[in-house]
């Protein structure tokens, strides 16, 4: 008989509709029995696409004896994380405060009143080493509420003024300078992997804000960074490259040119080059289909932990996207496209917007879907390329993953060539043919779950990723699924400047929180910047307002939910992990609106956020990667750059190349291909005001540090202004 989550709109909860738990989903029912009953809640957390989730849910969701112990004493909700990041929010935090980590699945015991006073991740369904049976954690929370409910009431209590002062963020009075960013350099350097890239031990995570922020030092304030283009080692069949750290001289393996940089960053960007290039070897990237697995379980990116995740792609195939606009890598290209290809093939829906994630487990196994013996090997792809198969795909006998192997590319592209006597040229035809033959061998495999909610925030990084990708290789394709994308998130999840965090089945029901206004509000910047349609401004400055009006503390920050929410606490959450915080992302909106519209509210609140934040970016820098970004940019002064294109010619298309194509992460940048500006354009934007083409040749007006140049009308010209002679 199902239980009550049979309806819900999340597949999520539906998996659990089965259990013989008598789950709730989060509501006035649930909340109001705990209340009415005086029961202890029982709270967990999780995620479509979360292994150890599904775990628990066999082994003791499942379990008669367990839903015994639950439904006689607790009221049991399960939350569907994406679904409401809000609860998880406040609840991951406070198991946090109670044990020094947190994770998914959450289990958290709550008072009637919503106050934690115990909590955990997975609990096994009998005792192992170091843990404990979840039939005993349950009988012990339960027998500690019943007989110490003073002492609990009292230590939820502390839990939740801790999760209050999380938001009570010191003001940073003086003067706000470059040394969180230096602390952020210096850390990261200390802990780098000179020999596989990345950072600390395993597990290892892509951590892509991190390495944007690497890229952004790497670069000259208000000069584009540039680099001589270099031949790809990878074709459609290969992602084998050859690339090192060196601690005396940095990365090895790309011809870069000079680009100016800060000195006090000079390692910058050869800490990003070679973890961009080990995670392309490894098995945390799907060498068949493309697109990132969510984090490796190694040192060495082999082992990943098989979910794919919807904003780990979109982030990372801007990173590649960045790298190879700064190197001219072409590597770097291939992995975005490969990785936009697998989003575009398997994540976009029919009805438009792109869906969650994709599972881990197929067959109560995780892994099974993309992991291969020799014998599966072999029959795919035939006798004759087996053994050039196994050998570049490192595929051995015992394998390296419980009897099988997780793809990788083994050895240098030059070994593949000398132990199989055969030319460069004729290798990759038949590195492309075992291509084919893996991919569509696991194209016969039961598919995995594909977890279909369209999520406002994720979405919005999407859009990102679209957008700077599509100015990054000139590639049209993908502003065609820019605009798209951006039109089917205005049109079906924004509302008179509202915004919705969840459309599913084609209703839209949970209120977006400041991650979804910031995360649109980014795409639609970026959109902007990829083909300067005024409409995209136009909304982005409506979303923001109306941002700034929900979320924003006047005291400086932004809290992430909702005055309304009726949670424990509203918190201002400025760390920037697998996703970048609100406030990070906000505050880069309302600075980069500020220079293109002349907003200066918008700077000041930015500012004032950055205030709120600065001891702790002080403290701890790796926390605040996006943020930082925020802060380096609130320090330099931008160029800025209006291009008027009334007609094309070769001197238009260079001058257009050139700002598509060269990153700079300091420009504010108007193109018109007009001789002067729309209406809208012309009402939006100050820095179009007085200027218009010249004699309807092309015409750049370039301005730095609030010095003014004299306009110019050739690519080559344009270049000398910006510094990409």
């Amino acid at each position: 008989m199902s239980n009550r989550l049979a309806n819900e709109a999340s597949p999520y909860l539906r998996d659990h509709a089965e259990n013989p738990v008598d789950w709730y989903p989060w509501g006035e029912e649930a909340l109001g029995k705990a209340k009415a009953e005086n029961k202890p809640i029982f709270l967990s957390i999780g995620y479509s696409a979360c292994h150890w989730c599904h775990v628990m849910a066999r082994e003791s969701f499942s379990d008669p004896k367990i839903a015994e112990i639950l439904n006689a004493n607790y009221v049991s909700i399960k939350v569907d994380r994406e679904e409401r990041p809000d609860i998880d929010e406040v609840y991951i935090e406070a198991v946090r405060i109670l044990t020094g980590s947190a994770g998914w699945p959450l289990s958290v015991f709550l008072t009637p009143e919503l106050k934690p006073f115990y909590g955990g991740t997975y609990f096994p369904p009998g005792p192992r080493p170091g843990m404990a049976a979840f039939n005993r954690v349950l009988l012990s929370a339960l027998h500690f509420f019943r007989t110490q409910r003073h002492e609990i009431d009292e230590a939820a209590n502390r839990i939740a003024v801790e999760l209050n002062r999380l938001s009570s963020l010191p003001d940073h009075e003086g003067e706000m300078d470059e040394t969180p960013l230096r602390g952020f350099y210096k850390q990261r350097l200390e802990v780098f992997d000179s020999e596989h890239g990345g950072f600390g031990v395993a597990p290892k995570f892509p951590n892509p804000t991190d390495l944007a922020l690497l890229l952004r030092l790497s670069g000259k304030p208000g000069a584009e960074m540039h680099a001589t283009k270099t031949r790809s080692t990878r074709n459609e069949a290969d992602s084998q490259k050859s690339a090192s750290f060196h601690p005396d001289s940095g990365f090895r393996g790309s011809q870069l040119r000079d680009s100016g940089g800060r000195p006090e960053f000079e390692q910058a960007r050869a800490m990003v080059e070679l973890t961009l290039h080990k995670m392309a070897e490894g098995g945390i990237y799907d060498q068949l289909g493309g697109g990132f697995h969510r984090y490796s379980t190694d040192t060495i990116w082999l082992v990943p932990h098989f979910e794919k995740m919807l904003y780990d792609n979109a982030l990372l195939a801007q990173t590649y996207a960045r790298a190879f606009q700064a190197t001219g890598e072409e590597s770097y290209r291939s992995i975005a496209v490969e990785t936009l290809g697998w989003m575009e093939r398997e994540m976009l829906l029919p009805e438009g917007g792109f869906a969650a994630s994709l599972d881990a487990d197929t067959g109560g196994r995780e892994g099974a879907y993309y992991t291969w013996t020799e014998a599966q090997v072999a029959q795919a792809v035939g006798p004759d390329l087996t053994k050039l198969a196994c050998d570049f795909y490192g595929v051995s006998a015992p394998g390296n993953f419980d009897g099988t192997n997780v793809l990788h590319t083994a050895v240098p592209i030059e070994q593949v060539v000398n132990v199989h006597h055969v030319a460069l040229d004729e290798l990759w035809p038949k590195l492309g043919e075992i291509r084919a033959r893996l991919l569509a061998a696991r194209g016969r495999r039961p598919a995995l779950r594909r977890d279909d909610k369209v999520l406002a925030d994720w979405n919005g990084l999407t859009l990102s990723a679209l957008a700077r990708c599509s100015n990054a290789f000139a590639n049209s394709r993908y502003l065609d699924l820019a605009r798209a994308l951006a039109d089917f998130i205005l049109n079906r999840m924004v509302s008179g400047n509202e915004v919705a965090h969840l459309l599913k089945t084609g209703a839209t029901s949970v209120p977006g929180q400041l991650p979804d206004f910031a995360f649109v509000v980014q795409g639609l910047l970026d959109i902007y910047d990829a083909c300067y349609d005024a409409r995209y401004v136009e909304a982005a400055l409506g979303l923001s307002d109306r941002m700034l009006e929900l979320f924003f503390d006047q005291q400086g920050g932004f809290f992430t939910t909702r005055a309304d929410a009726g949670l424990l606490s509203r918190i201002k959450n400025g760390y920037d992990g697998a996703t970048p915080s609100g406030n990070s992302v906000a505050v880069m909106n309302l600075l980069r609106l500020a220079r293109l519209c002349g907003r200066n509210d918008y700077e000041r609140a930015a500012a004032a956020t950055l205030r709120r934040f600065y001891r702790t970016m002080v403290t701890y820098p790796p926390a605040f990667s996006l943020m930082l970004a925020g802060l380096d940019l609130l320090l330099h002064p931008g160029t800025e750059v209006v291009l008027f294109l009334p007609e094309s010619s070769s001197d238009a298309d260079a001058m257009a190349a050139l700002l598509a194509s060269t990153p700079d992460d300091y420009r504010t940048a108007v193109v018109i291909k007009a001789r002067q500006p729309d209406v809208l354009t012309g009402r939006l934007i100050p820095l179009t005001h007085g200027r218009a083409a010249t004699d309807n040749k092309p015409t750049a007006f370039v301005c730095r540090n609030q010095t003014c140049f004299a306009p110019v009308h050739t690519g080559a010209d344009l270049a000398r202004l910006l510094g990409c002679e």
